[in-house]
């Protein structure tokens, strides 16, 4: 049994969800089942109860899900945000190679699984920029997983400046 809030959508929000949309306006959820805080992770389902995905909540946004997955069996634990970090990076080091990937978007929000986060690369510095809640709750996680898989790589980080609006 998932534990988390669920919130019941339009078939407009439907039919943008199954077709791999990351969003969910808020004109578009008719009703919520349980109680969450905003930047939590919430369940979205069908009118019927079917679930479509899981992502971040927040009510002060029109944005009011971002999705972050489409697999109800995900658990959102270190494990899954490294694979994701994994994955991106090794995507970008594979379609960048060589001296590209020292200056490169490493994350590229949701096109990579990280709803309002995107990593830049400029050599030795990362610039990160957050732009959702459920992200900044994540973010430090994120950013040390972000780190370690570029040192593995052999790759020479010193850090990560934030740069937020």
């Amino acid at each position: 049994m998932r534990a988390y809030t669920k919130f019941y959508i339009t078939p407009k929000g439907e039919r943008a969800a199954r077709s791999g949309h990351p969003w969910v306006y808020a004109e578009e959820i008719t009703r919520t089942e349980g109680e969450y805080q905003n930047g939590d992770l919430v369940d979205v389902v069908t009118g019927k109860g079917k679930y479509l995905g899981t992502g971040f909540v927040n009510d002060h946004s029109k944005i009011r899900v971002r999705l972050l997955s489409y697999n109800a069996n995900d658990r959102f634990d270190e494990a899954f945000f490294e694979r994701r970090v994994r994955y991106a990076v090794d995507y970008r080091k594979t379609v960048m190679p060589g001296a590209d990937f020292a200056c490169c978007r490493l994350i590229f929000g949701e096109a990579d699984g990280f709803p309002g986060l995107t990593v830049d690369r400029f050599d030795d510095v990362l610039v990160a920029q957050v732009l959702s809640l459920g992200m900044e709750r994540h973010k430090n996680q994120i950013f040390s997983l972000l780190l370690r898989v570029l040192r593995e790589m052999g790759e020479r980080v010193k850090g990560v400046y934030e740069r937020n609006d």
